[in-house]
């Protein structure tokens, strides 16, 4: 009988965290049938079931589920059974499971440590345990783990103020974790700034709330896969017997919600330039930071403030006070004023100890990309990419031309343009790097600035 690696490969798009009705700010309307709809929308074959140690939720799953062999279905698209999981580190983790056996023994097993894995919106379960017990106890039941949103503010094993390396974190454990997920905020470029993380599997997914498409699906992986079965993802997870992930596709970074410092309180996105003059604005916070701090320039706008420097070095002397929590909101008003917080793009400068550009032999592509509801909004001049006016035109492309990933990376421009001329333009300039953005940060999503429509 041939030995599983010699079979041949097969390309699985995969969505692998998601939530449901049963977590907090959910919408209420995401279930087995809209996910599925919006997965054939954007050519996904695989993707989580979310919350799945949540009583309701898997009640529900497991009685609409169909065994296919080793594998779960739904109407003709593959589920692995999946919840997120926070340790008393607030550190965010996804977890696969294997079986629904496998999903009440770990739910059995960290019941006694949580407050809310059985609650009504226990769909996030908090779990009073660090997280090399949280490792143990998923690997226990056969299970994989790795950190959730890896890079983003909150609730991140990276995010300012908590780890710098993944020993930090698990103390040992790490030899059981099976990938680290980027985050909406961050790609490969920033996360192999860290070597200690070059031995470990990215993965890229939507985390979706909701099942529009401008949620579900922003985010995959391509699995070199035999079949969307647990062991086969989890030998690709592991790059064993030739399975692998061979692509990850996700946002642009600086679409992401975190990319770039926010203030906690008034959440307006900080911006930094470096050019000639020194400012004469001060933003710490203490006397004694006004003593060992220089001054700073900035400007102020409804959504931004923008700090310029001398050179580089000044800048990054603020970002090191602005790690240590030093730097007040020059913004707020009130008694009450925010302090600066790092984003993504800027905490991987203060812990990063290896240049962009090093990546493992093993590390495959990333695609940025622009989602396609984005790129219709900005068209339309509308603000939410969930507008009717939005869905209507993304619902007539795919009608038209096929899966939103197809028409994004794949499609002739021409036949685009056919269909669609002012989105064939905007496609056209993605895929050549013409895109001018303005980044995400403090919660709000980034855009795409396309002046030519507005």
């Amino acid at each position: 009988m041939p030995s599983r690696a010699s079979f041949a490969m097969d390309s699985w798009d995969a969505d692998l965290h998601i939530h449901s009705p049963y977590s907090i700010a959910v919408s209420k309307t995401l279930n087995l049938d809209t996910m599925v709809h919006t997965a054939r929308k954007k050519g996904l074959r695989v993707i989580g079931t979310g919350d799945i140690t949540q009583p309701d939720w898997r009640a529900y799953i497991e009685a609409n589920l169909v065994r296919d062999g080793e594998s779960f279905v739904y109407d003709g698209v593959h589920f692995v059974l999946q919840v997120e999981i926070e340790d008393n580190k607030s550190v965010h983790h996804v977890v696969l499971l294997p079986s629904f056996a496998a999903v009440t023994q770990l739910a059995a097993i960290l019941r006694p440590k949580s407050k809310n894995i059985d609650a009504q919106w226990g769909g996030r379960p908090h779990v009073d345990v660090p997280p090399a017990e949280l490792v143990e106890a998923v690997a226990s039941t056969g299970g994989l783990i790795g950190p959730a949103h890896g890079f983003t503010p909150f609730k991140s094993i990276f995010r300012q103020g908590r780890f710098s390396t993944l020993h930090e974190c698990f103390e040992g454990a790490e030899k059981d974790v099976s990938f680290l997920e980027l985050g909406l905020s961050a790609d490969t470029n920033i996360a192999d700034q860290m070597s200690c993380l070059a031995d470990v599997t990215f993965v890229s997914n939507s985390d979706a709330h909701s099942q529009g498409p401008q949620s579900l699906g922003r985010e995959f992986n391509r699995f070199e896969i035999d079949g969307p079965t647990f062991d086969e993802i989890a030998d690709a997870l592991w790059r064993k017997n030739k399975r692998r992930v061979s692509l990850n596709v996700g946002l642009d970074p600086r679409l992401g919600k975190y990319y770039v410092m926010f203030c906690k309180t008034c959440r307006r996105r900080v911006i930094t330039k470096v050019k000639g003059d020194a400012g004469v604005s001060t933003n710490v916070s203490s006397e004694e930071g006004k003593k060992s701090l220089p001054f700073w320039q900035h400007a102020i706008s409804d959504q931004f403030i923008t700090y310029s420097f001398t050179d580089a070095a000044a800048r990054r002397q603020f970002l090191e006070a602005v790690e240590k929590k030093k730097v007040v909101c020059p913004a707020c008003t009130g008694k009450t004023k925010g302090k600066i917080n790092l984003g993504v793009s800027e905490r991987i400068e203060i812990i990063a100890d290896q240049p962009a550009a090093t990546h493992p032999p093993h590390r495959p592509p990333y695609l940025d990309i622009i989602p396609l509801v984005e790129m219709i909004r900005a068209v339309k001049g509308v603000k939410s990419a969930s507008a009717a006016s939005v869905i209507k035109i993304y619902d007539q492309l795919i009608a038209n031309l096929g899966p939103e990933f197809h028409i994004l990376a794949d499609l002739p421009i021409d036949a685009i343009k056919r269909e669609n001329s002012s989105i064939g333009t905007v496609i056209d300039a993605f895929r050549n790097h013409q895109i001018t953005f303005v980044p995400g940060g403090g919660g709000t999503f980034g855009n795409i600035s396309l002046p030519e429509f507005e």
